[in-house]
């Protein structure tokens, strides 16, 4: 994918300075920089690159560009909806509890403890930092 990507690039930057060879070479190093990024969000930023500049992209400029791929999703993720007001006991309970299991967290205790107030502290601290974008639940 990523080979493919840089020909597309050497291609389209007319790059008749490098050789095929060359392009290869410059591909096998860019696989191990991208080794944990994506094919698709590498081929989105390979786009915007192309719609943003002249010049033929240095690594870092991908990686950058990647981030901005990223950044751009994480924007367009569709809110939850708020719970309906009127919901069952049974169904506020399945809802707490798909939502622990979202945010990896243990089922609260069955009676107030401070252990159960510490457990609630300690998700609402991680919901803020998700909406802070520090954490990705």
């Amino acid at each position: 994918m990523i080979a493919e990507e840089l020909l597309k690039l050497h291609i389209y930057y007319h790059m008749a300075k490098r050789s095929i060879e060359e392009v290869e070479v410059l591909a096998g190093m860019w696989l191990e920089d991208f080794e944990n990024i994506s094919a698709d969000v590498f081929k989105d930023a390979c786009k915007l690159h192309r719609k943003a500049s002249q010049f033929m992209p240095t690594g870092k400029d991908i990686l950058d560009r990647c981030a901005d791929v990223w950044a751009e999703r994480q924007r367009n993720i569709k809110k939850l909806e708020e719970p309906i007001p009127d919901l069952s006991p049974e169904q506020l309970k399945e809802n707490a509890e798909r939502v622990r299991k979202a945010m990896r967290l243990k089922p609260l205790p069955a009676k107030p403890t401070a252990e159960k107030q510490d457990l609630k502290d300690h998700a609402k601290a991680k919901l803020e930092k998700y909406k802070r974008g520090e954490d990705d639940v």
